[in-house]
């Protein structure tokens, strides 16, 4: 067996085990899938004001996360392969949410969750970390459960979010001294730093 069977059959896995029984479990892993990420924006904001000391580690964090999605999941990535969204009727699986067709590899949630949480353990913030860690695979899972990405798309995810990490490490002081402190400059002159 291939690894495009193990994760086409995985992803059935899971689902056939998550949804279709109960519709409130089906609910809660729709809600999940798709409106929890719009609370990071929420939650950052939050602890940019709750958590001063750690605001550069937050920063970096998100500075990894970011160019992670946005340069490596959007840019190189699809250079190299374009794996379509799984084929629900194809598979057999319970359809749950409609996803536009587009392409699922990486996954753009999981590159911008775990990220966060890598972003977080790599630049000191340990206690967040693993609160982000916990946030990301459940996402992770409830997005795969609900049939939008196979399991080796959060897999891709998990390694964008690596290599934004360890880019963002590499790079920390300039970006610290050229980025971060011109920001905070100015969030400082009006009052939100």
């Amino acid at each position: 067996m291939n690894i495009l069977n193990f994760d086409n059959n995985l992803l059935v896995s899971i689902n056939h085990a998550l949804i279709g029984h109960y519709s409130i479990l089906d609910s809660i892993l729709e809600a999940i899938a798709s409106y929890t990420v719009y609370v990071l924006p929420v939650l950052l904001l939050a602890l940019w004001f709750i958590a001063p000391k750690k605001r550069e580690a937050l920063f970096l964090a998100f500075f990894a996360a970011f160019l992670a999605w946005l340069i490596i999941t959007k840019l190189i990535v699809p250079s190299i392969w374009l794996r379509a969204r799984p084929d629900l009727a194809l598979l057999g699986v319970k359809e749950v949410i409609f996803h536009r067709p587009s392409y699922s590899f990486p996954s753009d949630h999981a590159t911008l969750l775990f990220g966060l949480s890598f972003g977080l353990f790599a630049f000191d913030w340990k206690k967040a970390g693993w609160w982000f860690l916990a946030f990301a695979i459940v996402v992770s899972l409830a997005r795969v459960a609900v049939g939008v990405h196979f399991p080796l798309d959060i897999l891709g995810g998990i390694a964008s979010a690596a290599i934004g990490v360890w880019i963002v490490n590499l790079l920390k002081k300039p970006i610290l001294a050229y980025i971060y402190k011109p920001i905070v400059w100015v969030l400082k002159k009006i009052k939100l730093a």
